[in-house]
């Protein structure tokens, strides 16, 4: 009978110490939840920056491109502007030539008839 309780009682220490080891080893898991739930709260937090921050930049590039647009648009407006001037100053250098020539011929012509 001694002998018979001599292995109940190395069953229940054994039983204890079990128990023990898995009492602390649910309280590591429990704290590496915690740290984990806390290393995935700053993660979220860090990438709710970083897409705030994100966001602003789209947002200042947006504004630029719609500066730039606005310029190119004033900058086309004026180039046209400025063709159309070109194409008029030609007209007018062609009808200065042909008025030009007309003038010489004149007076070349009147020499020409002034010598005969």
């Amino acid at each position: 009978m001694t002998e018979r309780l001599d292995r109940i009682e190395a069953i229940l220490e054994r039983t204890a110490q079990r128990a023990e080891a898995n009492t602390i080893a649910i309280e590591a898991n429990a704290t590496a939840r915690e740290a984990d739930r806390v290393a995935i709260a700053a993660t979220i937090e860090a990438d709710r920056v970083a897409m705030n921050q994100l966001r602003s930049t789209v947002n200042s590039l947006v504004q630029v491109v719609e500066i730039h647009q606005l310029n190119h648009e004033a900058t086309q407006r004026n180039f046209e502007g400025i063709v159309t001037e070109l194409r008029e100053i030609r007209t007018e250098i062609r009808g200065l030539r042909t008025e030009t020539q007309r003038i010489l011929e004149h007076l070349f012509g009147r020499q020409e008839n002034g010598e005969s």
